[in-house]
């Protein structure tokens, strides 16, 4: 929703840690007549900074509605001999020339943004120069074992709810990834750094990367609490560490299916993977401490994946096959009739009478065909 993309961007401009230390990077990093690619511009406020610092070109690269906003910011600011605003994924685009500076925004409570690094690699490939640069450089990610607030666990998910059995939902619920409120008193170690992806050098969307914590105190553990470290340029960097934030975000937690009662001296070993920060999983094994009982015994071991977030149908997953030879259904055979017929000449208003009429039984009513016609005049004219 539009307004759900301004209030977004309002608050990443009034986040002053992460846009001014974008602005001191920008200013460090782009020098006069540079050309820069804008991934993900949102509000254009990164590619105003490019322009600031003293850049010829820039190439603003945003999908989403809040591209509308930023041509009116950069028109306001008087940008718009420099700024070219494109609607687009970058995946999708070409650019007349190679660029100097990528700039984006890896804003994501544990640094990769579904997406994020597929885009930058591709970027780096076809457009930036050999002696270029990616701002930032890179991210650091950071996982401890930590102990959720009630309201925060998955105890909705237990046997008995409200008189009736929710247990069938708690494996789905154990696969997913929630963006949480994690504050120093829930991280049960210190933090450990699982991965460090450095964006000049990365050679593959895949990241994976294994970290040790030892338990400091008492606690029930109910998952991995997981943060990141942007660094924009040698020493200009911010954080979203439960223990000295220096952003207000939210964190991502990646919850185990049973709960653990861990001790001082406890070892957890948690390895992390992810495709692009699309999909991901998480192994996590427990380890009795020196001052236990039974030194070095496995208390649990948990294996979880996000594949695994919500009950698929067979049928669904046969889709997903390369070899599987699909077929319209009513509804595909009514959208590939409306764009059989966008030919500039019938307006909205008669192509969606002429699909009433033909698909009666898709739309029950004139307005379910409107609609049906307007999404996609929008999305494809």
């Amino acid at each position: 929703m539009p307004e759900q993309l301004l209030q977004f961007h309002q608050w990443l401009l009034t986040d002053r840690n992460r846009t001014c230390g974008y602005q001191q990077a920008i200013n460090q990093i782009i020098k006069q007549n540079d050309v820069v690619l804008d991934i993900g511009a949102g509000s254009g406020v990164l590619s105003f900074f490019a322009c600031l610092a003293g850049a010829r070109r820039v190439y603003a690269v945003e999908q989403n509605d809040i591209v509308s906003l930023a041509r009116l910011l950069c028109d306001a600011n008087g940008f718009s001999d420099r700024i070219l605003f494109i609607r687009d994924r970058s995946q999708n685009i070409k650019l007349p020339e190679p660029v100097d500076v990528i700039v984006t925004d890896t804003g994501a409570s544990f640094g990769l943004q579904g997406g994020t690094l597929g885009a930058l690699l591709d970027a780096r490939r076809r457009f930036l120069k050999p002696e270029g640069q990616i701002l930032p450089q890179s991210v650091d990610l950071f996982v401890a074992p930590a102990e959720m607030n009630p309201a925060q666990r998955l105890d909705v998910w237990n046997a008995e709810q409200f008189g009736l059995d929710f247990s069938a939902g708690r494996p789905f619920a154990t696969s997913t990834i929630y963006q949480v409120s994690l504050g120093g008193a829930n991280v049960l170690a210190d933090a450990a750094l699982i991965a460090n992806v450095c964006f000049k050098d990365a050679e593959s969307s895949y990241v994976e990367g294994e970290a040790v914590s030892v338990s400091q105190r008492d606690g029930v553990m109910h998952g991995v609490g997981a943060w990141m470290r942007v660094n924009l340029i040698p020493g200009v960097s911010f954080t979203n560490s439960p223990i000295n934030p220096t952003v207000d975000w939210a964190r991502s937690f990646f919850p185990i299916e049973t709960p653990v009662l861990l001790r001082p001296g406890d070892t957890v070993r948690t390895k992390i993977s992810t495709y692009d920060g699309k999909e991901w999983r998480w192994q996590v094994e427990i380890i009795e401490g020196e001052t236990s009982s039974e030194p070095g015994k496995v208390k649990a071991r948990f294996d979880h994946s996000t594949l695994g977030s919500f009950p698929i149908r067979p049928e669904q997953l046969k889709k997903k096959l390369p070899e599987y030879a699909p077929r319209l259904s009513r509804k595909g055979e009514a959208e590939a009739y409306v764009l059989s017929v966008c030919d500039g000449k019938r307006t909205s208003k008669e192509i969606a009478e002429e699909v009433l009429a033909r698909f009666a039984d898709c739309f029950p009513t004139k307005t379910a065909a409107t609609e049906f016609v307007s999404k996609i005049v929008e999305r494809c004219s």
